[in-house]
């Protein structure tokens, strides 16, 4: 009996340095893991300030990667973390090969608990982000200039890209072919019609990159409303196309609408004038309507818009029709022409209306498409197309100059904000026109831009009315888009 006493006492004293050594290991495992656990919620919090430091200096790409660093600094240090301040280090790059994205990488050394018993006092943790930005495209010129100088129907092809900008009043019809700028539908000059839900009262407005330029002019062309007057008509295919009042039998050089011309500066989101800095507005009335066989004149309207001193980033130019006055002051067809300094580029921005007064012409130019684009998705709507006439609407891709043999759905709508209707995937991308089907109707295609999607120099996409010869002078409206949240977080490799 007491060898059995002592036998269990004695295994009880050796259980109890065992389980002390247990402690030791458990204690050391808890210390472990209090570690791990620090490190992952400050890894999840540098992840957290590189990813709002990107996203924040991405908007100024690619014009303005100074601009970038300071606001992606700013935003890690909203976020707690100063470059060069408790060993925190914040650094900021351009994205070889994609001038629209930009990484940030946070750094910090994190201390330590437990494992500083095991030598180790601190940890550092480094998180990279990279943002891209999808800029607006640039729409409908490659040039400096945006329509016609002169008569195509006299002056040929050095007139320019075979169609006048256009802008109709708000008490106009939609269905003649503007979208966005009238407020009516099914009737004209009556203050009481039928609401176009389209309608919207900011215009349209354009891009100006001063491409490397220090400083840059503005120059109109018939960007007043010309009424009939002293025997001398307006009508579409006469000089500009300007009509409206004639149709009510007032030949008062006075009647019509008055456009408003503002200009602003560069900021990240052109879109929203609201945001971009004011340079000033400009307010030009009707005026009398010239003789036909008179030249065309380029005129600059205000010294506000001459030898405008240039940053890198697009300037934007605001033309939209004051809302003010009698229905026939708030009616009426405009059409024009602008251009900006040699040197410089001017396209549409979103959307643009035109008016096609060269019926020899069937391609033009709809959207440049660079090769960050690849492996996106662009769509192209077009309002009112191929009136009075049939054949093929086509998408034409700047690698072959020929329509698009990629993945292509076809959808039509009579309001874009229902719904649309699959209607085809045709292979090349096209649709069939017959005359008058897209009459106040939307048409859209949609094309897979490859992830190998390379074009070069030469990034315009087309759009060829390929109807077996001229095509009939007519008013449309096109907005074309890369599908996607413009400004996102992408894999970084």
């Amino acid at each position: 009996m007491r060898r059995l006493l002592n036998k269990l006492i004695g295994e009880k004293g050796a259980a109890l340095p065992i389980t002390a050594s247990m402690l030791v290991v458990l204690l050391g495992i808890a210390g472990f893991g209090t570690d791990l656990g620090w490190f992952y919620l400050n890894a999840s919090r540098i992840q957290r300030a590189a990813d709002a430091a990107a996203l924040a200096g991405v908007i100024n790409m690619p014009h303005d990667f100074p601009q970038a660093e300071v606001d992606a600094r700013a935003a890690a240090q909203t976020n707690g973390y100063v470059d060069g301040v408790d060993d925190v280090s914040i650094q900021v790059a351009e994205v070889p090969h994609d001038p629209n994205q930009l990484d940030v990488t946070v750094t910090d050394t994190v201390d330590t608990f437990f494992a500083r018993i095991f030598g180790m006092e601190t940890v550092t943790i480094s998180r990279t982000a990279r943002a891209e930005f999808i800029p607006p495209l640039k729409l409908g010129s490659p040039i400096n200039q945006f329509g016609n100088s002169c008569d195509p129907g006299t002056g040929g092809s050095s007139c320019g890209p075979g169609f006048w900008a256009n802008i109709h009043g708000k008490l106009t019809d939609r269905a003649m072919g503007d979208a966005f700028s009238p407020a009516c539908v099914g009737s004209n000059d009556n203050p009481g019609c039928t609401g176009n839900v389209f309608h919207r009262d900011d215009g349209y407005l354009y891009g100006i990159d001063p491409a490397g330029q220090s400083s840059f002019t503005i120059e109109f062309l018939d960007i007043a409303f010309h009424n009939v007057s002293n025997g001398n008509p307006t009508s579409d295919h006469i000089r500009t196309g300007d009509r409206g009042c004639e149709d009510w039998g007032n030949d008062d050089a006075q009647c019509g609408p008055t456009m408003i011309i503002s200009l602003y500066g560069p900021d990240p989101d052109p879109l929203n004038v609201s945001n971009n800095p004011h340079i000033c507005t400009v307010e030009v009335p009707p005026r009398p309507q010239v003789p036909e066989e008179d030249p065309y004149n380029w005129e600059i309207l205000d010294s506000c818009m001459q030898n405008v001193s240039a940053v890198p980033g697009t300037y934007v130019l605001q033309i939209r029709i004051k809302d003010e006055g009698s229905a026939q002051d708030r009616s009426g067809l405009n059409r024009y022409a602008v251009r900006s300094s040699p040197g410089t580029k001017l396209f549409a921005l979103r959307d643009m209306s035109i008016y096609n007064n060269a019926e020899v012409t069937t391609e033009f130019h709809l959207a440049e498409v660079e090769d960050y684009y690849a492996g996106k998705t662009l769509v192209v709507e077009l309002f009112d197309p191929g009136e009075g006439a049939q054949g093929y609407l086509q998408m034409i891709d700047p690698r072959t100059d020929a329509p698009y043999t990629g993945t292509c759905r076809v959808y039509d709508s009579n309001n874009p904000d229902s719904g649309w209707n699959l209607i085809g995937t045709p292979t090349p991308c096209q649709e069939h026109v017959s005359v008058n089907e897209y009459h106040d109707r939307w048409v859209k295609f949609e094309m897979d831009l490859p992830s190998d999607y390379a074009c070069g120099t030469d990034c315009w996409w087309m759009v060829n009315y390929a109807y077996g010869g001229s095509i009939p002078n007519d008013t449309t409206t096109w907005r074309a888009y890369i599908v996607g949240n413009p400004i996102h977080l992408v894999p970084h490799s």
